[in-house]
């Protein structure tokens, strides 16, 4: 029995009312038939008044199983379609999952290919904070003794002058604050990681707090003010997708669609599935005018760069195929035009 949520409702109320009244008109019929049949056994030519009734009988049946059937393969169509939806998306969330796995081994393979002195520039940010983490951590726990000794652990292994030197004035500046100054200092530096929706990092710094001072109400509630503000970002975000949505601004609703795939769950997802096809739908099709313009302004490195779009961002769609299908001649138009262009 399809649930009230499906698309397709309506046709199976529809053959519902149909059969109910079909079957009423064959209700009449079978009664009006039975009582000829009584008539008719009585009489001349009475054998084959009752053959034609009998036989009458039988169509009115039929025709009442043939409605019975119609509506239960009805029932089961749309039953089916509600079925096969949820796995469709499924199969779409896997195929992005997938595609996202490729560009990740696609990165991989060209920081394999990059030089120490490129990884090392690429990676610093990251060391810079893995070092501060550490740090606060020895500075919380009044470690100074460990504090020092990590400064002058990164000295000696990976240089970072002016980084050490920030470190060793920020632990002479640790013994003269209190214990609470600190965690004062400690919270901040996780509210800001919290404006700058750094989730993970804020979470991560929680817990190496919790596991120094358990005890410390205001570390307590850190995983709630963290969990309170991600909920309400997502909110927002939520909230500015349907505005956008309702604008009609399709480049603003991809871009919150995108950020919005970091929180959503499962059923979330699902909610927004259909609006989403809507989206992407309106921008392919404004891939295809701006191609289309190129093409008849014979502006072939313009009509390139749409049709790349294309093929990148809907690769299994027809419209991708048919760019595919001119790439090789829109580059053989654009190079003749540069040429006739340079010679002028």
């Amino acid at each position: 029995m399809p649930t009230t949520n499906s698309r397709f409702t309506w046709v199976v109320t529809l053959a519902r009312i149909w059969s109910l009244i079909t079957l009423a008109f064959l209700g009449v019929a079978f009664v009006a038939t039975t009582a000829y049949v009584c008539v008719a056994m009585t009489g001349e030519l009475a054998i084959y008044r009752v053959a034609v009734a009998v036989l009458s009988l039988l169509v009115v049946v039929s025709l009442a199983a043939m409605v019975l059937v119609f509506r239960g393969m009805v029932e089961a169509i749309v039953s089916s379609e509600q079925g096969v939806r949820p796995l469709t998306d499924h199969l779409k969330r896997i195929e992005s999952l997938l595609e996202a796995a490729h560009e990740s081994d696609r990165r991989l393979i060209e920081l394999s290919q990059m030089s120490d002195a490129a990884r090392s520039l690429l990676f610093r940010k990251a060391e810079i904070e893995a070092m501060d983490e550490l740090l606060h951590e020895y500075l919380i726990a009044q470690d100074y003794t460990g504090a020092e000794k990590l400064a002058d652990d990164i000295e000696k292994r990976f240089g970072h002058t002016g980084q050490v030197e920030r470190m060793r004035a920020e632990i002479i500046k640790a013994r003269a604050t209190t214990t609470e100054q600190k965690i004062d200092a400690a919270l901040g530096r996780i509210g800001k990681l919290i404006e700058s929706r750094d989730w993970s990092q804020a979470s991560r710094q929680t817990r190496r707090l919790m596991q120094l001072l358990p005890d410390n109400p205001k570390i307590a509630a850190l995983e709630q003010l963290i969990s309170d503000a991600r909920t309400k970002h997502k909110r927002d975000l939520l909230e500015e997708y349907g505005q956008a949505t309702k604008s009609g601004n399709v480049d603003r609703s991809i871009e919150l669609l995108r950020e919005l795939d970091k929180y959503l769950t499962p059923p979330e997802a699902a909610a927004l599935a259909e609006s989403a096809r809507g989206v992407f739908k309106a921008k392919l099709h404004n891939f295809g005018v701006q191609f289309a313009i190129r093409v008849t302004d014979q502006n072939w490195n313009g009509a390139i760069d749409i049709g790349r779009q294309i093929i990148r961002d809907y690769p299994n769609s027809r419209m991708a195929q048919e760019v595919r299908q001119k790439m090789s001649t829109m580059r053989t138009l654009a190079a003749t035009k540069q040429k006739e262009t340079g010679a002028e």
